[in-house]
């Protein structure tokens, strides 16, 4: 690891010049998306230690005003990219990333390839800004490199938030996995990085190195830092949360076992080990397993199609989705990597119990409840015999549906926010 001095590392070929202006003591965040439901941003607008908030496709004043006139399923889209929390003033959004996107992924681009190239551009706007304005940088990990090894007239304090793990432990657990299951070698790919150049990869794997503090969602995200060479003490999780409506929650009386998988299809979420296990446990007759999965592996969906009492839904709406959970007996997703798994949350805040691996949030979440059922992952077997096992004893059993609510209860977004804004103070 790269020696610091008051917090720069000698990798942009000069020493920053730190004698003309003060620093100030905002943030410039910078990703791509409406990752984390903008928590972060938020929890710096809300103390005024937002600086700038650059995105790509946002919702501005201007074309909230023009989405009035537009049918409500594009309203709500609109709807969906801002917070009223943020300020109109503070944020920036990158459009030409998202036209390029959308473009590369009409030429049938790789989405690995197209994401990799167009993050520095997020990363590149972030270092302008902060030299522009003086600010630190909280920058997730795709964004981090061009910002963190720039050369500044300050001295920027430099926050990493790492939202997925470290990709050599990704890729190691997806190596020993597709070594087994061959048939998703299409997800191994895209997942792993194969299609990405080396540099490209680079770039995200040692960001950390130039990180004053690296805020990680998950133990097993810090986990995965540390076994690549990060030092413990400059990770601390902070995991992420969820705000649990209180009216209208009826526990609906469930006669059959009904299991329920939401997310991508793909290797690294482990849906073919669930489908490899449903093949394969003795379940009560009319039990049914339901996919939600807008982005699915060709050789998963072929295994889907070959299991019995399977569904698959291609796309759906929150209040469909809200539907599903509540009317699920079990939410299923065995990941092989995952940061932190929101979508466990948003089950839980649903009254719907989850079953799923440690390598994910599960751990952190509590589990003192019997909410909460976690298997190894990559164990089919054991995947086996606890579907058999909860086959009998949740459908009927609504006390189950008001743990899981009082467990997703304990992380409300407040506590994010809250968490986010200590860390920085502390740093």
């Amino acid at each position: 690891m790269p020696s610091r001095i008051g917090g720069w590392y000698p990798t942009s070929g000069r020493r920053p010049e730190t004698n003309d202006l003060s620093t100030s003591e905002k943030y410039v965040c910078a990703f791509r998306g409406r990752r984390d439901y903008y928590q972060v941003p938020l929890a710096l607008a809300e103390t005024d230690m937002l600086d700038e908030f650059i995105t790509d496709a946002y919702s501005g004043p201007v074309l909230r005003s023009i989405a009035r006139a537009l049918p409500e399923r594009l309203q709500e889209k609109v709807r969906f990219r801002y917070e009223p929390g943020l300020p109109d003033t503070q944020v920036k959004s990158l459009w030409g990333t998202t036209v390029i996107e959308h473009l590369r992924h009409r030429m049938g681009c790789a989405p690995s390839v197209t994401f990799a190239k167009l993050d520095r551009r997020f990363s590149l706007a972030a270092a302008a800004r902060a030299r522009k304005s003086r600010s630190h940088l909280f920058l997730y990990s795709p964004y981090a490199w061009e910002a963190f090894t720039a050369g500044y007239h300050h001295t920027p304090r430099k926050i990493l938030f790492q939202f997925h793990p470290h990709p050599d432990l990704e890729r190691r657990i997806l190596l020993e996995d597709s070594a087994k299951h061959p048939f998703v070698s299409h997800s191994f790919k895209e997942e792993s990085g194969e299609y990405v150049s080396f540099w490209l990869r680079q770039r995200g794997r040692d960001s950390w190195r130039h990180a004053d503090l690296i805020l990680c969602a998950s133990s097993f995200t810090r986990r995965s830092l540390v076994e690549a060479g990060v030092e413990p003490s400059l990770c601390e999780i902070v995991p992420y949360g969820i705000d649990v409506p209180d009216v209208g929650f009826e526990s609906p009386a469930l006669d059959r076992f009904s299991a329920l998988f939401v997310g991508s299809g793909t290797q690294r979420k482990g849906l073919h080990h669930l489908l490899l296990a449903w093949q394969k446990a003795a379940l009560p007759a009319h039990s049914r397993l339901t996919l939600v999965c807008r982005v699915i592996d060709p050789a998963i969906a072929t295994l889907a199609r070959q299991t019995t009492n399977v569904r698959l839904i291609r796309g759906i709406d929150r209040v469909q989705l809200n539907e599903l959970f509540k009317t699920s007996s079990i939410f299923v997703m065995p990941s092989l990597v995952e940061g932190f798994g929101q979508v466990y949350l948003e089950a839980l805040a649903q009254g719907c119990p989850v079953l799923g691996t440690p390598n994910s949030c599960l751990p952190d979440l509590s589990n003192e409840n019997g909410a909460i059922w976690q298997v190894e992952p990559g164990r089919i077997d054991q995947l086996v015999s606890t579907m058999e096992s909860l086959s009998r004893a949740l459908p009927g059993n609504s006390s189950v549906r008001g743990r899981a609510r009082e467990c997703a209860k304990h992380w409300p977004w407040m506590h994010f926010r809250d968490a986010i804004r200590t860390a920085l103070k502390t740093a």
